[in-house]
């Protein structure tokens, strides 16, 4: 074979020494401690903008820690399949603010105020079982080491209404959890 023409299908190119494909790999160090910092704030403020736009889109590669993890999608995943008190929770809150300001007779805006927390109260405890039975189906598929915090991260995700619910439900309302 002729040496001045590279082989078909070959790289056209010698391979690299060992020394010089480490260079290559290895990045480039800043020269002092101010480009070190400003290229940690870099780094720190694409990964922040990654992990915003996979809140957005449900991108479970780039998901903060605080939603990351197999257990964390389990535990969204039951809470999106049920209907919560928690997605009504806005439209009570401001039923009861409007006719608490809006009508001048105090019997109604007493009435509206103790209708308010019950409401309010209801709403905490179906949100509470919400966060219990993700803990529990956690507990089941994974381990009780791993359901730590599930319940609270699952009884915050039913105070949510369901289309304000970060990253966004993947499981249609009345669908298996997987």
């Amino acid at each position: 074979m002729s040496s001045e023409g590279a082989e078909p299908g070959g790289k056209g190119r010698p391979t690299p020494k060992r020394a010089e494909a480490r260079k290559a790999r290895r990045n480039a160090m800043p020269s002092n401690r101010k480009e070190a910092a400003a290229l940690q704030r870099e780094r720190n403020r694409e990964a922040r903008t990654r992990a915003r736009q996979a809140l957005l889109t449900g991108d479970e590669r780039h998901l903060p820690p605080r939603d990351a993890g197999p257990e964390r999608r389990l535990a969204r995943d039951v809470v999106d399949s049920r209907f919560t008190l928690g997605q009504v929770f806005v439209v009570v809150i401001g039923v009861v603010f409007v006719l608490g300001i809006a009508v001048p007779n105090t019997v109604v805006q007493g009435v509206t105020n103790i209708a308010g927390l019950i409401a309010l109260t209801v709403i905490v405890i179906d949100s509470a079982r919400c966060g219990r039975a993700a803990k529990v189906a956690v507990t089941e598929k994974f381990s009780l080491a791993q359901a730590r915090g599930i319940s609270s991260y699952a009884f915050l995700r039913a105070m949510l209404p369901r289309r304000f619910r970060r990253p966004p439900p993947k499981v249609a309302r009345g669908g298996a959890a997987l």
